[in-house]
């Protein structure tokens, strides 16, 4: 197995906004994608000054074979507070806080190991990535770099940011 690390991003934020939203629409976006998401992480610790949330997950998605796409999110959300604001003529509950939105993409190849097997097999995997998958894997880049994207664009959108394009 080998993972390259293709990109990463990061994204922060200090206002106004619903945490229960965050997470819902980061699950939502990369899962629409066709992602497995694994949650190795998530903490919520109270404290009189504002909560401190961290979360991460591992996103693995199959597109052959051979190789698999990888997206690390890690989110840590600092000086949690709830705080009451109007909305039109309510008033509704939202929290404030800062948050930061990591995520890295990877491409993943021989995720099953197939080609570790022996000295001959291993060696075989070096030419078969450099003469035969190399615009298969420039392909694939370009696709998970591409999705990260839209991740970080739909998440710069709830916190009202300006978009990359």
């Amino acid at each position: 197995m080998e993972t390259v690390k293709i990109t990463q991003t990061r994204i922060k934020f200090s206002g106004l906004f619903d945490l229960g939203e965050f997470y819902r629409l980061l699950y939502d976006i990369i899962k629409s994608m066709g992602y497995l998401i694994s949650e190795s992480k998530y903490t919520h610790k109270a404290s009189p000054g504002g909560d401190k949330v961290e979360l991460e997950w591992n996103c693995f998605k199959k597109v052959d074979d051979y190789a698999q796409f990888h997206i690390f999110a890690r989110a840590l959300i600092t000086d949690l507070q709830k705080v009451q604001v109007k909305v039109d003529e309510a008033t509704a509950t939202k929290n404030k806080g800062d948050a930061e939105l990591e995520l890295t993409c990877s491409v993943v190849t021989d995720y099953e190991n197939r080609w570790e097997t022996n000295p001959i097999s291993k060696f075989l995997k070096g030419i078969y990535d450099i003469y035969f998958y190399k615009s298969t894997f420039d392909t694939w880049v370009t696709k998970i770099t591409s999705e990260m994207h839209t991740v970080e664009n739909e998440m710069k959108s709830f916190f009202r940011m300006e978009r990359f394009m």
